[in-house]
């Protein structure tokens, strides 16, 4: 450590509360010199065993710190290939395989992008070492560590991994921390795992689990993999009658239940929850229901990170701290995506509050698609129509990116086709819906929704109508707006999404449209709600700007009026 070791420590204070062997090294003489004489000073620490070790600089995805340590290589370094050579940073050389040069200052034909992530063995870390010591009694402090190392890495034995696919990033400056952070974020949330339930037993569908997880082979594996042995359920009262209630009987594992909470949850719902949970003596939360269930236990796991709680106006303010307590997701629906999204709703003071932080991911997810056989079928269209539209509108969202767009290619098809099936009961078409709301819920995960979830908060705290018929009644008049214009790539992104929806490569912009017309129409659900005259002034005047802020047209008052007297009758 230099100057902020008391830093250092206060972040390190809650991982060794928790069992992990932390040792801070001082550099006395930081300011004179380079991390070679750093690493020197912790030389006796580093004498025994395999090591990672790293630039305290580096940003990196789980996943590859995984993929290093399960390396069948004794000894490796982080290179890319596929990366142009930088100017100012680490290269390295390689020969044969392995990396025998590192340095700012070589741009030879057999040099690539290095970062200084190493996997040691014991052997290689000592040759390390006395090559290290050599430099600082010759008073070669000034230097980096890997001068000492390349008069040495011909016997190190140090191979090249590459890094390309994951992220390995360093942070100099306040723009690196801006770029790093935003792109970072995408593959914390890409490597969240998603697995497939078969009554008691799991697979991985999806993501990149790390650490224990990766073993896991039923749900109580998935529990233990997260140190979570007696769960807070968040839930529904019909938890009793689904499956992952006997599979938690049958494995021993002992849960508190919460099931008091409003559809729409209120803060007086999460601070009931919350002291529940505090109650329980329970270590991990657990969701199992729709996207209200799953609000509530994010919006608790929210809230047991903040010191202060002043009846939820700490979840206004958007400054919201870091929350670790383990959450895992199991949706009972196949419409909301909120098991893998990092926000939440919560009405404070009987207003809506969008609570967002992205540790608010749930740490894995749990789809089963027996959880879908009891629905009622209106709540089935519903929830349908809810995860269609989120793929569509994160399509053509102007946040839109190449990873949402895959993610909403994924999912738009998927309901298309399996609509009529899976309305009607089939299994099969069930646990494709389920997977599909899923990719939906990730698409928007990153993009968030537009102007028809917008237009669809006070629709449904008006009149009580369900979240994704609310949407969907504003969602014709949208696009319908968006075919009028023939800006930028819009066209183009409005044509792709009428061949996900129809099925065809000839589809024009239009066909779209005409598509989800005609499956809404096929639903037989109402295309209008009754509504009182001055009602029309109360929707327009509510209008989230924040969602209408990434449609890709900007929508006036009179457009947002003439939306709202097609879909109410007054």
């Amino acid at each position: 450590t230099g100057p902020f070791a008391e830093l250092l420590e206060a972040e390190a204070a809650e991982f060794a509360a928790a069992g992990c062997d932390i040792r801070f090294v001082p550099n006395p003489i930081y300011d004179k010199t380079n991390y070679i004489y750093s690493m020197y000073c912790a030389r006796d620490l580093l004498q025994e065993g395999d090591f990672l070790m790293l630039h305290g600089d580096l940003v990196f995805d789980a996943a590859y710190a995984q993929a290093v340590i399960d390396a069948p290589l004794a000894s490796l370094g982080s290179v890319n290939a596929a990366l142009p050579l930088p100017e100012k940073d680490f290269k390295a050389r390689i020969i044969e395989g392995e990396v025998r040069e590192v340095s700012v200052k070589i741009f030879d034909g057999d040099c690539v992008a290095f970062q200084p992530f190493y996997k040691l063995s014991e052997a290689a870390m000592a040759t390390w070492l006395a090559a290290v010591e050599r430099f600082v009694e010759a008073g070669d402090v000034r230097v980096y560590a890997e001068n000492a190392a390349n008069t040495v890495f011909a016997r190190m034995g140090v191979t090249a991994f590459s890094y390309e696919d994951h992220f390995v990033e360093e942070v100099d400056t306040p723009e690196d921390l801006a770029r790093v952070s935003a792109a970072i974020r995408r593959f914390d949330f890409a490597e969240q795992p998603v697995f497939a339930v078969e009554g008691a037993w799991v697979s991985l569908a999806d993501g990149a689990p790390v650490g224990k997880v990766r073993g896991a082979k039923t749900v109580a594996d998935v529990l233990a993999a997260f140190g979570v042995h007696r769960p807070f359920i968040v839930t529904s009262s019909f938890f009793t009658k689904l499956g992952i209630a006997k599979v938690l009987e049958d494995a021993g594992i002992p849960c508190e239940t919460f099931t008091d909470f409003a559809p729409n949850p209120r803060y007086e719902d999460v601070r009931a929850a919350l002291e529940a949970f505090e109650a329980s003596g329970c270590d991990g939360l657990m969701s199992v229901g729709g996207g209200s269930a799953i609000d509530i236990a994010k919006c608790v796991k929210q809230e047991l990170a903040i010191a202060s709680k002043t009846a939820g106006q700490e979840l206004k303010t958007g400054l919201l701290p870091f929350a670790g307590t383990v959450h895992i997701a199991m949706p009972t629906t196949a419409g909301t995506g909120s098991e893998s999204t990092h926000f939440a709703v919560c009405y404070v003071d009987g207003a809506k509050v969008s609570v967002a932080n992205d540790c608010l991911v749930p740490d894995a997810v749990l789809l089963d698609a027996s959880a879908l056989a009891g629905l009622p079928v209106y709540q089935k269209k519903c929830t349908m129509l809810d995860a269609l539209c989120q793929a569509i509108e994160s399509h053509w969202s102007r946040r839109s990116c190449e990873e949402s767009r895959r993610l909403s290619a994924a999912a738009i098809p998927a309901v298309m086709a399996n609509a009529e099936a899976y309305l009607a009961g089939d299994a099969g078409a069930a646990r494709t819906m389920l997977f599909a709301a899923n990719r939906a819920g990730k698409a928007i995960n990153l993009t968030t929704t537009t102007a028809p979830h917008a237009l669809s908060y006070k629709l449904t705290s008006l009149y009580g109508l369900p979240h994704g018929h609310a949407v969907a009644l504003s969602m014709a008049a949208c696009w319908r707006v968006l075919l009028e214009c023939s800006e930028g790539d819009l066209p183009a992104r409005l044509t792709e999404i009428a061949r996900l929806m129809c099925g065809r490569d000839d589809a024009r912009p239009e066909d779209g449209l005409g598509a989800f017309e005609a499956l809404f129409a096929g639903l037989d659900m109402p295309a209008t709600v009754e509504a009182a005259p001055e009602d029309l002034d109360i929707l327009v005047a509510s209008v989230n700007l924040q969602r209408l802020s990434n449609f890709p047209v900007e929508l006036t008052q009179i457009q947002i009026r003439a939306i709202y007297e097609g879909i109410v009758a007054c």
